[in-house]
């Protein structure tokens, strides 16, 4: 597998310094996490301290892209305490069932992950899984969790784009779900983030943010506000549906800056079977 510079340089100062060292906050480990089917690079990125077990998420761009347009958003995720395997699917170039192929390969992957490496062994809870991507990766997010069904908990699309084959599929998406939109999107357009979502069961929780102008490539190595809005959301969202923190409830609700936004939540014990605003 190709490494890129980033990971080497990782694995240059944990083998001088220990884990805990990646040129960044000092607070995640990153690390090459060996061979993925269908994948042509990846990155492992972990917390360096983990009390108990911690969820786990896929993440990957889109067309064209690779893991590091990603990077600013897996690093967030692993410094709020959890797994992430980025990668760049074999053809960047081709259709959407590739992108779902490598998000199903990378739950294995992180699954064998939990049984074999030598500092995460017995520490990722593999009923706290979850995939996430943009554009195709996005498409290919949903639609490898309308397959892996209930060995996800939660599932992310940030902008998903798709081919429009698959859209009868998403009925059968078991996790809680979140489709992030853009409302200057012109390639995944709002009609078909829309109807991804309203594909989705009525029997899950689910949520829909459209934010107001934002373009598809928002979710490519954002910086800023842009960057703390996207990844507030899908941190929140992982701690309200992956592991139960209610807190988070209020995040999930804040309707300002989108054009449209819908939540409904039919997680057990929820004080309201739905909630939205901004919706039009």
């Amino acid at each position: 597998m190709k490494k890129s510079l980033s990971v080497i340089l990782s694995l240059s100062l944990i083998a001088l310094f220990g884990y805990g060292c990646d040129g960044g906050s000092g607070t995640i480990t990153v690390e090459d996490p060996g061979y993925i089917s269908g994948t042509s690079d990846a990155e492992l990125y972990y917390p360096n301290t983990i009390s108990g077990t911690v969820g786990a998420t896929t993440m990957s761009a889109g067309y064209t892209q690779a893991l590091g347009n990603v990077e600013w958003l897996s690093r967030k995720v692993a410094e709020s305490g959890y797994v992430v395997l980025a990668f760049t699917p074999t053809n960047n170039l081709g259709m959407v069932s590739g992108w779902r192929d490598a998000h199903k390969n990378c739950i294995t992957k992180l699954k064998n992950i939990n049984s074999n490496h030598s500092v995460l062994r017995g520490k990722i809870n593999t009923a706290k899984l979850q995939t996430c991507g943009h554009s195709k990766g996005g498409g290919g997010s949903l639609w490898a969790s309308s397959e892996l069904t209930t060995q996800l908990k939660t599932t992310v699309g940030m902008a998903p784009y798709q081919e429009g084959f698959f859209d009868s599929t998403l009925g059968s998406v078991t996790a809680a779900t979140f489709v992030q939109a853009g409302g200057s999107d012109t390639l995944a357009t709002n009609s078909m983030t829309r109807g991804e979502y309203s594909g989705l069961s009525s029997r899950i929780s689910r949520m829909y943010v459209e934010y107001s102008g934002y373009g598809h490539l928002a979710w490519d190595g954002a910086t800023g506000t842009t960057a703390s809005r996207i990844s507030g959301d899908i941190i929140a969202w992982m701690k309200y549906y992956m592991d139960g923190q209610t807190s988070y409830a209020s995040t999930l609700s804040n309707t300002s800056g989108t054009a449209r936004h819908e939540w409904v939540d039919v997680s057990p014990g929820s004080s309201s079977s739905s909630s939205s605003g901004g919706c039009n």
